[in-house]
């Protein structure tokens, strides 16, 4: 449904308050511009805020300026509303869950989301509003709509994100000061975090990565050159690897770790996906596989052992076949391996990756046991791809009786 977006700068100081490196009005646009919204009327400003003069909106984005207050505002959205009609209601002092606005969108019917902490006389958050609606506004006022309207609440929706493998909890929160605003960046960035993760990146890559973004949401760097500088960085530590510094190019790759979360949370926080950003696995497979390679030919060249290519090989066919059964699960079932059921969830925590074998090789390079370590991490990716295909055909067998 495509209808025009009405954002209210009731505070327009608040408004312009950038959260996760972006100002709340260019955030709601942005994010309602995916859902099909290309008009939208700035209800209580003279001239668009320089915030949004400076935020890079989509092209076909169209702003109007509506220069009054709040004092006759259902009078005003009556005469933007044309007969019939809808239209969305925002508060532009408010941070809204962007599932919460494809609730609304999408409701059979038009329904209205509650402020934190509302009263009586609180507007809404967000409101998807029809003409009938607007004139009960109008004539018989503020309370007597809301109570005769339908409300949207968080609790009474799904909380489980595609996007974040998992459910991930709403969050609506009012911003009117730097460190109400500074809050909420915090919160986007835990809501970036996804819920299908390894030990290490589930509790403690976030420690680092958390505070990472937040500095670089401050600043003009943007995700796709914290990617870039991650290939690099893993350039650079095969290089280590092939000449045999495997203890500071171990060392290295945790920052690698920690790095590839990064770039994937300042882009969900600061709004700047892309195509390189969905590529990224890609690259990632390619340094994988360039460390297991050059760990695997120093190791041949410094024993003077050719059997290490049958070692590192194998490593390397596993990898790639547990890739390809993630991939056969996501095309015949539809979601992730990971997201199968409670015991895929939980091995996922300890599968056979590459943040998995990093940590073994941290401790078995440090510890003067490479070629154990190394042997072990072959033997552990066996193991991974054994249950992958185990649970794979489960789960297939399972889909096909109930279908």
């Amino acid at each position: 449904m495509t209808i025009p977006a009405v954002i209210l700068f009731s505070d327009v100081p608040a408004a312009q308050l950038p959260v996760g490196g972006i100002s709340l009005a260019a955030r709601h646009i942005k994010e309602l511009y995916k859902h099909g919204v290309r008009e939208f009327y700035l209800c209580g400003v003279r001239t668009i805020p320089p915030a949004l003069q400076q935020a890079r909106l989509p092209d076909d984005v169209v702003l109007y300026i509506v220069p009054h207050g709040t004092e006759a505002l259902p009078h005003q959205l009556q005469e933007l509303l044309p007969m019939p009609g809808e239209m969305l209601f925002v508060r532009g002092d408010c941070l809204v869950d962007p599932r919460l606005f494809a609730a609304l969108l999408t409701r059979t019917s038009p329904h209205w989301l509650p402020a934190p902490r509302a009263t009586a006389d609180s507007l809404p958050v967000a409101a998807r509003l029809s003409r009938a609606q607007l004139d009960m506004w109008a004539t018989a006022g503020l309370k007597q709509w809301l109570q005769h309207s339908p409300v949207l609440k968080p609790e009474m929706l799904d909380d489980y994100s595609p996007m974040h493998r998992g459910p991930v909890s709403f969050y609506v929160l009012t911003i009117t000061t730097p460190e109400e605003a500074e809050v909420a960046t915090r919160t986007l960035i835990r809501a970036a975090q996804k819920c299908a993760l390894d030990l290490p990146a589930l509790v403690l890559d976030p420690v680092f990565e958390n505070r990472l973004v937040f500095w670089l949401c401050h600043t003009r760097i943007t995700p796709n050159q914290v990617t870039v500088f991650t290939g690099i960085l893993g350039g650079c530590i095969a290089f280590l690897f092939l000449h045999g510094w495997l203890r500071l190019g171990i060392t290295l790759a945790y920052a690698v770790e920690v790095l590839d979360g990064v770039d994937g949370k300042l882009a969900r926080t600061k709004l700047q996906t892309s195509r390189l950003g969905e590529l990224e696995h890609v690259l990632d497979f390619f340094m994988e596989h360039a460390w297991y390679l050059t760990i695997t030919s120093f190791l041949v060249t410094s024993t003077n052992d050719t059997q290490w290519w049958w070692i590192g090989g194998g490593l390397m066919m596993s990898d790639l076949l547990d890739n390809l059964l993630y991939c056969a699960g996501h095309v015949w079932l539809g979601k992730q391996l990971d997201e199968l059921g409670p015991f895929d969830r939980g091995f996922r925590l300890i599968a056979g990756r590459r943040n998995i074998y990093a940590w073994m090789w941290l401790l078995g390079f440090w510890a003067g046991l490479p070629t154990q370590v190394f042997v072990a991490a072959l033997g552990w990716a066996i193991v991974t791809v054994g249950v992958h295909g185990t649970r794979l055909v489960y789960h297939l067998r399972r889909h096909m009786r109930a279908a």
